[in-house]
């Protein structure tokens, strides 16, 4: 049994900020022929369209760590990883937190808006926009920058407490509620019987959380949680299909508290 789950562990499997640059055989995806790609990108160039700064920007990879990291939604299994549109010197740029091979430093990155929601890599993007006013606008760009100039480290602890280091849904999160006064606040999660069932054991692997104990109180931000709010609305999005099948964990068992 040891031996299957070291088979099968992700690495890095975390809260929905956690990337990949894995090239094995069995994980990684098809590539697109190109008269497919060709058609998905009319769509978003499209999408890129409705795009404004200050819109929360989602998408889900084309990989089976992307799906297993969508699962920590609970109301929407849709997206894997979170970020938020600035325009800087006329050009839109995403700003996110996440870790893994794609950022090894684990500070906080800026991708141009093609390469965060290329459909080479993506299977679902999304355009989500919060009722913000021009100046909540310009104070919310002003604290993203902040952290990006102060390159911001990635929570690797998930730790909604602490502001030092944060993971990819609670930078937006914090940003927003900062921005707005907390006129906007966002709920939270917290781990269930189908997320324990699937990860509790990595989550104990990688220390994420302490104990099994732990897991039933341990809140978090999904990625749903930022976008199913009463003051976010849907712009756009696009399904093209679904990741790979995620690998399915053993049931854990014999867990110590």
């Amino acid at each position: 049994m040891k031996k299957l789950v070291f088979i099968l562990s992700l690495t890095n499997l975390v809260i929905a900020c956690t990337d990949t640059g894995d090239n094995s055989s069995n994980t990684k995806p098809i590539p697109l022929p190109d008269s497919v790609l060709q058609e998905r990108w009319k769509a978003i160039h499209v999408l890129k369209d409705s795009i404004r700064e200050g819109d929360l920007v989602l998408r889900c990879g084309n990989d089976y760590v992307s799906e297993s990291l969508s699962d920590f939604s609970q109301q929407e299994k849709l997206y894997s990883h979170s970020g938020m549109a600035i325009m800087d010197d006329g050009i839109m740029y995403v700003y996110s937190n996440m870790a893994g091979d794609i950022n090894p430093d684990e500070i906080m990155r800026r991708d141009i808006i093609d390469s965060f929601i290329t459909p080479a890599n993506n299977v679902a993007i999304g355009i989500y926009r919060y009722d913000i006013t021009t100046s909540e606008r310009e104070k919310l760009k002003r604290i993203i920058h902040d952290h990006y100039l102060n390159k911001l480290q990635f929570d690797m602890n998930f730790d909604l407490s602490t502001n030092d280091k944060m993971y990819c849904a609670e930078m937006i999160a914090k940003a927003v509620e900062e921005a707005t006064l907390k006129r906007i606040v966002f709920s939270k999660s917290l781990i269930n019987n189908a997320l324990k069932e699937k990860y509790l054991k990595k989550l104990l692997q990688k220390r994420i959380i302490p104990s099994a104990n732990v897991a039933d109180k341990r809140e978090y931000l999904a990625i749903d949680n930022l976008y199913f709010n009463p003051h976010c609305r849907e712009v756009k999005k696009i399904i093209f299909g679904k990741p790979q099948t995620p690998v399915k964990f053993p049931t854990p068992e014999n867990y110590k508290n």
